[in-house]
């Protein structure tokens, strides 16, 4: 996959580093935009750039100015990946650790300069910046759905990494604004629902297109004249601009409550990832419905319906969508407290 355009990528970073350092839910537009135009160029764009910040922001002055240090191209910042699980092992050496470890969905890696890897240490969880040049990459993704994301597993065998470019998230970061000290949950919802939404909305401008005049073989009249297609096309418009409702109003509470100076309580959290949660199940259902309706070519797997139905599928295994939220919600709803 090509290279982000450098505005998406600065979306997140630091100010002080040139970057946008956007509000949620310009985030969320900018991210539905792409993902619209397609499901792995936007979850690449989103994420990279998520990856990218996190680290911008909390490494230690000198890892900081060596990371920018290597952007080219007149970029503010290079190209990053990561996950965040602690799967390494790091043990301590003079002035840094040597880390071991194995990771998985490394979104974009095959464009990345540097990748984050989550470890730990005899200090607790830490987050290491490495050159990719360091890393083993293992082609193992072969999926159905954002296959071009090229999410591969990246694994480090006894690779030093100096302190200053070893993080800590549970402190607050030395740079970067509101959006830096929102919870982590906070930074990436808009990632997550702009990728389903944005997926979704493709999904009907496909189908509208293709019904138009398609009359399928015993049928009595094109599709798009058809009421049970017109019906559950305005059905799939209504759920999905009712999701984005949704989201829309989890991020600008979330905005304006961190804008206050106001503490971001764990019930804003969870109807966050709820709302994400819902937004990930709708564009399944409308990507389904497009799927089903669009004919015999949709079976090809370079049919636009055809990528968005299995992307749309795909996006529901992150980690921000879970169910539990639901309950979660349902539970505070009862003024009770989670275990």
């Amino acid at each position: 996959m090509s290279a982000e355009s450098p505005s998406l990528l600065t979306l997140k970073l630091p100010k002080e580093l040139g970057g946008l350092e956007a509000d949620l839910r310009s985030q969320f537009l900018a991210t539905e935009a792409a993902s619209r135009a397609d499901g792995s160029a936007g979850w690449n764009e989103t994420f990279t750039t998520t990856s990218a910040a996190i680290a911008a922001a909390r490494l230690p002055q000198k890892g900081m100015d060596e990371v920018a240090a290597s952007a080219t191209d007149g970029a503010a910042w290079p190209p990053f990946t990561g996950t965040f699980p602690l799967s390494g092992r790091a043990a301590p050496a003079p002035n840094g650790v040597v880390l071991t470890g194995r990771w998985g969905f490394g979104s974009g890696i095959v464009d990345a300069a540097w990748v984050v890897a989550g470890c730990t240490t005899e200090w607790g969880p830490r987050w290491a910046v490495i050159p990719v040049e360091q890393v083993t990459v293992h082609d193992t993704w072969q999926v159905s759905g954002l296959e071009e994301t090229l999410s591969h597993d990246y694994s480090v065998q006894e690779v030093f990494v100096p302190h200053r470019r070893l993080f800590d998230l549970s402190q607050p970061p030395p740079r970067g604004g509101l959006l830096h000290r929102m919870p982590m949950y906070a930074l990436i919802t808009p990632d997550h629902c702009g990728v389903s939404l944005g997926i979704a909305r493709r999904a009907l401008d496909e189908v509208a297109v293709a019904a138009a005049g398609k009359n399928r073989l015993t049928s009595m009249a094109p599709l798009d004249e058809r009421p049970v297609f017109q019906r559950d096309l305005g059905q799939a418009d209504t759920k999905l601009r009712a999701a984005r409702a949704l989201v829309l109003e989890v991020l600008d509470e979330f905005w304006t409550t961190a804008t206050e100076g106001q503490t971001i309580e764990e019930e804003l959290v969870q109807r966050a990832r709820a709302a994400a949660t819902h937004a990930a199940d709708i564009a399944v259902e409308v990507a389904s419905m497009a799927y089903r309706r669009g004919g015999g070519s949709v079976l090809y797997q370079d049919h636009p319906l055809n990528q968005c139905f299995r992307d749309a599928h795909a996006a529901t295994q992150h980690v921000h969508v879970t169910d539990e939220m639901f309950e979660l919600v349902g539970t505070t709803l009862l003024g009770d407290t989670p275990n």
